[in-house]
C-alpha cells in the first residue's frame, strides 16, 4: 500500500519538496496521447508544489482538483528503497503498489483465465505455512527434520506444494488446485521473486558457490580502493606457469633431460596501468614468503634485458618493465598492495617488513573471492594464452584442453631448459608492458605509464621511499638482533652465529671488548655473507660465513635443506667439502637414477637440483662414471691380499 496518499502541499516534507530531484521519465518514449497526458499533469503538479492553489490551478490547467491532487500523491508515494516514485508515477496504467485481490477466490468449476488476477498472492495471505515451506526448500534453509535436495527442480517443488495444500485441507474443487496446471505456473513466477529478494542466498544454494561469489562484483557500489593515478593500487599473486621444463644432468651414460615440476611465477602489477611493476619465477613445489618479497624486491629494483640463450628469441621494441624503460620509476613506492589470503601473506616478511618499508596499506580482501583481484587474473590468463600455453610442453589451461599433448613428454624429447624457460618468462613480461591493452583504451602499459609521468600539468608525483638504515633495512633483508661470542682465556676469537654457521670478519675478530655484546645484523637473500652494526647503528662491515659456507651463494633454505639432508645421513660434508657441490651431486644423482625409472615422469630431485643451479650460480655437475667390472675385480683383489695384514678394530664402550 502506498504510504502518501494523505500527504498535501502543507504536510509534504521539505526533503520531497524539489521536484528537480525526483526520477525522471524519457518522454520521447510515450505515445502521443500519452505523452500529452503526463505532460499536463506534471505541469499540474509542479504547479502545485510551489502554490498549493488546487482549485485554482485545476481550473487553469483543465484537470479535476481530485485527480490533481491523487497524481501528486502518487508521486510522493513512498517506495521499498525508501525514495519517492517520482514522475514516473504519472505514466498512465504503471501500477506503483501490489495489486490485491478483494472478491473471492475462483472456486468450484476451472474458471476463465480472466478470472485468476491476485488469487496465488491471496492464497498466500490466507495460507502462510505454505508459503513459508515453499521458500524454505527455494533457500534450502537448516531444519532438523528436512534433508535438502542438491538443487531441487520446479516440478519437485509443484509436487510438494500440492501436498502441502491438500495437507492444509484445500480441496480439489478450491484455487489453486481447481486450475489445469494447478498452480505451477504461479508458483514459478513466486519462485522467481524469492530469488529475487534473496539474491545472494538464492544464487549460492541453486548455482553454487562461484555464481554467489560474482555477485560481489558489479553491485554499482563504487570500490573502496579508488584508483586515479600510477602506483595507487598494486596487486601481486602466485601463479603456476601452464608448461613443462628440464634439466640437463651429464651422467655415464651422457646427457640426460629430466622434467621439474611447474614453475612458479609471482608479478607485481599496477592496476591503473596495467604494468608489471616486477617479478620473479621460483623453481619448487611451494611458494614462500621469501619469493613473495622477492617479487617486491624486483618491483623496486632497476630492471635490465637478460642475455637470451634462444636465437631468434627477442624483445619487442620499447619493451621492458617500467624501472628500466622510465629512470623515475626506480625505487617508488605505492599507496596500496592488494593480496589474496594465502598464508605466504601472511608472514612477516609481507605483511610487517614490506608494509614498513614501503609504507603501503594492505588489503587482503574477503576469503574466496578472487574476482576483486580480476585484473590479475586477466594477466595471467593473458601471458599463458600469448606465451606459455603455446609451447609443445604446454600443460594447458586444463586437463581436457587440446593444446595439452603429453607435455612431459615433448619438454624431454625436444629439451625446453628451465633457463629457457626464465628467458621467455622475461620476454612475456617485457612484451607485456609493450602492447596494447583493452582495459585501458587499447594504450600500451607503458605509454600510460608515460603519458601520466611527462604530461602538464602531471597528475602523478612517484613517491620516493625513505632511505634504510640499521634498524630498518631493505625489502627483502632481514634485521637481527645477535650476541657476540668468544672467549679470550682460550684464544676463541669474537664471532656470531647465524642459522647454525659462524660468522666473522678481520675486524670484529680483532674486538675481544664486542664479546657477550649486541649487533644489529642485516641479512640478505645470499647469506653467504651479512651486514653488521653496532648497537648504536654505526656501520661495523661485512660478516662472511666460516668454512665453504662462506665460498658459495645460497640462501637460508637452501643452508636448512643442506643441514636437514647431512642429519638424516642423506649426504656426508666433509672439512673440504663444498656443502653446495655435494648436495648438488645428490640430487643430480637421485634425479638421474629418477630419469632411469621412469624418463617421463617429473622428479622431485631434477626440481631442487634446478633451484639450487639458479640460487646458487652454480652449474649442474657432471655426475662421475661408475667403475667398470674389471675396476671392480681389481679392487676387491686388492682389498683381499691386504685383508690379513690390517688388524681388525676393537671398539670399546666409554663410561
Amino acid at each position: 500500500m502506498t504510504r502518501g496518499r494523505h500527504l498535501t502541499f502543507s504536510t509534504l516534507p521539505i526533503a520531497f519538496r524539489d521536484s528537480s530531484r525526483w526520477r525522471s521519465v524519457d518522454e520521447g518514449a510515450l505515445s502521443h496521447s500519452d505523452r500529452q497526458r503526463f505532460l499536463k499533469l506534471k505541469a499540474a503538479v509542479e504547479a502545485y508544489l510551489r502554490s498549493g492553489a488546487l482549485r485554482a490551478i485545476a481550473n487553469e490547467m483543465q484537470v479535476a482538483p481530485s485527480e490533481v491532487l491523487r497524481s501528486f500523491r502518487r508521486c510522493v508515494s513512498l517506495r521499498d528503497d525508501g525514495d519517492i516514485e517520482g514522475w514516473p508515477a504519472l505514466i498512465r496504467h504503471l501500477r506503483i503498489v501490489r495489486y490485491t485481490r478483494n472478491r473471492a477466490q475462483p472456486n468450484g468449476a476451472v474458471q476463465t483465465r480472466g478470472q485468476y488476477s491476485g488469487a496465488f498472492a491471496r492464497f498466500l495471505d490466507e495460507h502462510p505455512h505454505i508459503g513459508q515451506s515453499i521458500e524454505d526448500l527455494v533457500l534450502k534453509k537448516a531444519k532438523s527434520d528436512v534433508v535438502h535436495e542438491a538443487k531441487v527442480t520446479i516440478k519437485r517443488l509443484h509436487s510438494t506444494f500440492v501436498e502441502l495444500c491438500l495437507k492444509e485441507g484445500v480441496a480439489l474443487s478450491d484455487y489453486p488446485l481447481n486450475t489445469v496446471s494447478k498452480g505451477r505456473r504461479s508458483l514459478s513466477r513466486y519462485v522467481e521473486s524469492i530469488m529475487e529478494q534473496h539474491l545472494e542466498q538464492a544464487t549460492r544454494v541453486r548455482f553454487g558457490r562461484e555464481a554467489a561469489k560474482r555477485l560481489s562484483t558489479g553491485s554499482g557500489h563504487a570500490s573502496q580502493t579508488f584508483v586515479t593515478a600510477p602506483y595507487d593500487v598494486v596487486g601481486m599473486d602466485a601463479h603456476k606457469i601452464d608448461c613443462i621444463g628440464t634439466v640437463k644432468v651429464i651422467g655415464p651414460g651422457g646427457p640426460q633431460r629430466i622434467a621439474i615440476k611447474r614453475l612458479w611465477y609471482i608479478p607485481v602489477l599496477d592496476f591503473y596501468s596495467r604494468a608489471i611493476l616486477g617479478y620473479t619465477v621460483a623453481i619448487r613445489t611451494e611458494c614462500s614468503a621469501a619469493t613473495a618479497e622477492e617479487a617486491l624486491v624486483s618491483a623496486l629494483s632497476t630492471w635490465e634485458p637478460r642475455k637470451l640463450k634462444i636465437p631468434g628469441m627477442s624483445y619487442n621494441e620499447g619493451a621492458g618493465l617500467p624501472s628500466g624503460v622510465f629512470p623515475e620509476l626506480r625505487g617508488i613506492g605505492w599507496t596500496t598492495m592488494k593480496l589474496d589470503n594465502a598464508a605466504i601473506h601472511y608472514a612477516a616478511a609481507i605483511a610487517d617488513r614490506a608494509r614498513r618499508r614501503l609504507g603501503c596499506a594492505i588489503n587482503f580482501g574477503p576469503l574466496g573471492h578472487w574476482e576483486h583481484r580480476a585484473v590479475l587474473e586477466r594477466l595471467f590468463a593473458t601471458l599463458e594464452r600469448y606465451g606459455f600455453q603455446r609451447l609443445p610442453s604446454s600443460t594447458g589451461s586444463s586437463p581436457t584442453d587440446p593444446a595439452r599433448d603429453q607435455p612431459v613428454k615433448s619438454a624431454v624429447d625436444i629439451g625446453i631448459d628451465w633457463e629457457v624457460l626464465l628467458d621467455l618468462v622475461d620476454v612475456i613480461t617485457a612484451n607485456y608492458n609493450a602492447t596494447k591493452h583493452a582495459g585501458i583504451g587499447s594504450q600500451r602499459p607503458l605509454d600510460v605509464l608515460g603519458e601520466a609521468l611527462h604530461c602538464v600539468p602531471s597528475t602523478f608525483f612517484p613517491r620516493l621511499l625513505p632511505p634504510a638504515n640499521s634498524f630498518h633495512g631493505e625489502l627483502g633483508v632481514e634485521v637481527l638482533q645477535k650476541t657476540v661470542r668468544g672467549n679470550k682465556a682460550t684464544g676463541r676469537r669474537p664471532y656470531v652465529e647465524i642459522y647454525g654457521v659462524h660468522y666473522t670478519s678481520p675486524i670484529l675478530a680483532s674486538s675481544m671488548g664486542l664479546v657477550n655484546k649486541k649487533i644489529l645484523i642485516h641479512i640478505g637473500k645470499n647469506i653467504q655473507t651479512v651486514m653488521a652494526y653496532f648497537a648504536s647503528g654505526e656501520e661495523l662491515g661485512i660478516l662472511t660465513a666460516g668454512g665453504w659456507w662462506g665460498r658459495t651463494a645460497h640462501t637460508r633454505e637452501i643452508r636448512q635443506q643442506i643441514c636437514a639432508l647431512r642429519d638424516a645421513g642423506e649426504i656426508e660434508v666433509g672439512p673440504g667439502d663444498d656443502p653446495i657441490k655435494v648436495a648438488m651431486n645428490y640430487y643430480a644423482s637421485k634425479a638421474h637414477k629418477d630419469a632411469e625409472k621412469a624418463a617421463y615422469k617429473i622428479s622431485k630431485n631434477a626440481t631442487k637440483l634446478a633451484q639450487l643451479a639458479k640460487e646458487t650460480g652454480e652449474p649442474v655437475p657432471v655426475l662421475a662414471p661408475e667403475p667398470t667390472h674389471a675396476q671392480g675385480r681389481s679392487q676387491a683383489l686388492e682389498e683381499q691380499m691386504l685383508s690379513p695384514f690390517v688388524t681388525s678394530p676393537v671398539w670399546k664402550t666409554i663410561t
